[in-house]
């Protein structure tokens, strides 16, 4: 089936899976999608990904904090920046995300990366998503 809006489907994907526990899920596979994944294993919220053989989708195996029973990493994700509107921010106006316990993915035209690299960077752009 193919989505109107790959990234969105992506995360939800990736956050129905974890709700149910489940160790690995698909998603599509796009150029921003990888590099939302990439910022994704780079800071620990998921374990690790792989392009399928065939090309058009991603393999994603999802992290659990540990413990006597198991919390996903990505609970919920909220999305900012859509196909028919677009969500701009300053890197003055970068704020953090559930008191630091969540990250805020923005596209930037040094490539995609989290909200405290951007502004630590001193670069603003398309804010994509937030997610905890």
């Amino acid at each position: 089936m193919v989505s109107n809006y790959p990234i969105a489907d992506a995360l939800v994907r990736i956050k129905n899976a974890s709700a149910v526990f489940k160790k690995s899920t698909r998603v599509p596979n796009t150029k921003v999608v990888r590099a939302i994944l990439e910022v994704l294993k780079s800071k620990k919220w998921i374990r690790d990904f792989k392009v399928t053989t065939d090309g058009r989708q991603i393999k994603v195996r999802l992290r659990y904090k540990r413990g006597q029973y198991p919390i996903p990493f990505i609970q919920n994700v909220r999305f900012y920046s859509k196909p028919g509107r677009r969500w701009y921010v300053k890197a003055k106006d970068i704020t953090p995300v559930r008191s630091g316990y969540g990250i805020q993915i923005i596209s930037t035209s040094q490539g995609v990366m989290t909200s405290q690299e951007a502004k630590k960077a001193g670069l603003g752009g398309e804010l994509i998503c937030e997610i905890w």
